[in-house]
C-alpha cells in the first residue's frame, strides 16, 4: 500500500521531484514499521510492560517503533545486505519515516518532500497506510463489513502545499476510517472475552518474567528477536524447580486459558461527558477499598485479586476530531487547500470523540459477589448513584439457594423421566406398525 501511494503521487505530480530512492524507502518503511512489535503487540506495550516494571516503566526506554529500526540495522549488519541495496542513509531515512509520529521525535530527512512522512506514519491527522492495512486485514478476517473503502481514497489523493489533501467528496469516507476503527476497538479489540483472556497472558507473563528474562531480552535486537508467540507454550511446558513458585503460577494461569476457565467479566460503566476532562484512571486498590464487609459474605477482597479495564475509545486523535487536521481540495485544477468543518458535512456526526469505560473483571469467580458490591460502592461513593451497566442482582441466602438447586434438579429429573417415557412409548408403537407392514418406517434413522 505504502509503494502505491507514493508511485501515485510520483506519476501524478512530477513536478514534486519523487524519485527512485524515495519509492524504495517508502516502500521498505511500510514493510518495516511493526518489526519491533512483541509478542501479543499492544498487550506487551500497554499492559505487560507497565504491570512488570511498576514505577520504572517511564523511564524504560523502549517502543515497538524504536524496535523495528534497530532491527533494520541489525540485518544490514549481520544479514550481508549489500549497500547499494540499503544503504545507511537509506536506513536513517526509513527509521524517519516508521518513527515521525512519535513524539518527541526529532525527524532529520525530509525537509523538503515533508509529505511523504505522512505516508506510513501520519502523526498530524493519522490517516495512513497503516490504518488502512489493519482495518482491511481485521475486517475480513472478523467477518465486519467496513463502512469505508479504503481504496478509493488513495487515487483521490493530492498533494499540496507539501501536504496531502483528498477531494472533498471523500469527507464521509473520510470520517467513516475513523468511524471503523471505533467499531473494531469496540467490537473485537476491546471485546470483554478478549480482554479477560488478554490478563491472563500479562499475568502469566509477569510471573514468568524472572524465569525466562523477557524484559531484558527486549534491550537488544538480538535477543529480542527470541521473543514471540510461543512464550505461552515454553511457559506451558516449563519444568519449574519446587522453590520456583512464580513459574508454577504462570503455568497454571496458561493451563487456565487452555481449559477456557478464564478471568470473569464482572461488570463496567461509562464516564459521562462532562467527567472526562477531570476523569482519572480507576485503579484495583480504588475498588477494593470501598468493599463491605458486611455484604461480602466472608470473603475478603485483594487487589490482585481484581482487574481493571480503563477502557478508551477515540477516533485516533485522543478527544479531538481527526478530520480538523485533513485538508481537502474542489477540484484537479484547483490548488488551494480547504478544511471542511463537521457541520458542513452531517448534524448525525458525534459532538463527542472520545469514550472511556471502566470496566471489572474477577480473576476468582467465588469472589465475583464481593466485587460486585465493591465495584458499586466505588461509583456510589464518586459519582453519588451506581452507573453501571447492569445492577448487581441480590445474593441468596444458602437455604434459599439449596431450595432452588434441590428444586431445580427435581424438576430436571421429572423432564429427564418425561422425555424417557415419550421415547419409549414412540419406540414401542414403531415396533407395532412396523409389524403390521408399514414399511415407511423403515427408516435408517428408526434402525
Amino acid at each position: 500500500m505504502a509503494e502505491e501511494m507514493v508511485i501515485r503521487i510520483q506519476r501524478g505530480q512530477r513536478e514534486l521531484g519523487v524519485d527512485r530512492t524515495d519509492v524504495k524507502r517508502i516502500a521498505l518503511a511500510g514493510l518495516c514499521h511493526d518489526l519491533g512489535h512483541a509478542p501479543f503487540s499492544h498487550v506487551f506495550d500497554n499492559e505487560f510492560l507497565p504491570k512488570v516494571l511498576g514505577n520504572d516503566f517511564h523511564s524504560f526506554d523502549w517502543n515497538h517503533e524504536q524496535m523495528s529500526s534497530r532491527l533494520l540495522d541489525q540485518i544490514i549488519d549481520h544479514e550481508y545486505i549489500d549497500e547499494d541495496c540499503v544503504s545507511r542513509e537509506d536506513c536513517r531515512a526509513i527509521e524517519d519515516l516508521i518513527r515521525s509520529s512519535c513524539s518527541g521525535y526529532q525527524v532529520q530527512n525530509f525537509k523538503e518532500n515533508h509529505f511523504l512522512r505522512e505516508i506510513v506514519a501520519n502523526g498530524r491527522n493519522s490517516i495512513d497506510v497503516d490504518k488502512f492495512d489493519y482495518l482491511a486485514r481485521d475486517c475480513y478476517y472478523c467477518g465486519v463489513q467496513a463502512s469505508c473503502d479504503f481504496k478509493r481514497i488513495m487515487p483521490f489523493a493530492r498533494v499540496i502545499d507539501d501536504t496531502i489533501c483528498f477531494k472533498s467528496s471523500e469527507v464521509w469516507n473520510i470520517y467513516e476510517i475513523f468511524h471503523t476503527r471505533a467499531s473494531l476497538y469496540r467490537r473485537i479489540y476491546t471485546h470483554k472475552v478478549a480482554k479477560a483472556i488478554e490478563y491472563m497472558i500479562v499475568d502469566a507473563m509477569v510471573e514468568a518474567n524472572n524465569a525466562f528474562g523477557i524484559v531484558e531480552k527486549c534491550r537488544s535486537p538480538k535477543t529480542f528477536i527470541e521473543l514471540d508467540d510461543t512464550i505461552l507454550k515454553r511457559i506451558e511446558f516449563a519444568n519449574p524447580g519446587d522453590d520456583d513458585v512464580r513459574l508454577r503460577k504462570a503455568k497454571s494461569i496458561v493451563e487456565r486459558i487452555r481449559r477456557r476457565d478464564i478471568y470473569k467479566y464482572v461488570n463496567e460503566y461509562c464516564v459521562r461527558p462532562e467527567q472526562l476532562p477531570r476523569w482519572k484512571s480507576v485503579n484495583a486498590e480504588d475498588v477494593v477499598a470501598c468493599q463491605l464487609k458486611n455484604k461480602a459474605h466472608g470473603v475478603e477482597l485483594r487487589p490482585e485479586d481484581i482487574a481493571i479495564h480503563n477502557l478508551k475509545i477515540d477516533w485516533a486523535m485522543k478527544d479531538k476530531n481527526p478530520v480538523d487536521n485533513v485538508y481537502f481540495f474542489d477540484a484537479r485544477e484547483n490548488n488551494e487547500k480547504i478544511q471542511i468543518p463537521k457541520q458542513k458535512v452531517s448534524t448525525l456526526l458525534p459532538e463527542v470523540f472520545q469514550e472511556r469505560k471502566v470496566r471489572l473483571f474477577v480473576k476468582d469467580p467465588n469472589k465475583s459477589d464481593a466485587a460486585a458490591v465493591a465495584f458499586e460502592e466505588y461509583q456510589r461513593r464518586n459519582f453519588g448513584k451506581v452507573e453501571q451497566v447492569s445492577l448487581t442482582p441480590p445474593r441468596l441466602s444458602s437455604k434459599v439457594r439449596n431450595f432452588v438447586d434441590n428444586a431445580s434438579g427435581r424438576t430436571a429429573r421429572k423432564n429427564l423421566e418425561r422425555s424417557l417415557g415419550r421415547s419409549q412409548n414412540s419406540s414401542n408403537q414403531a415396533r407395532k406398525r412396523s409389524k403390521k407392514g408399514d414399511i415407511r418406517l423403515m427408516s435408517p434413522v428408526m434402525e
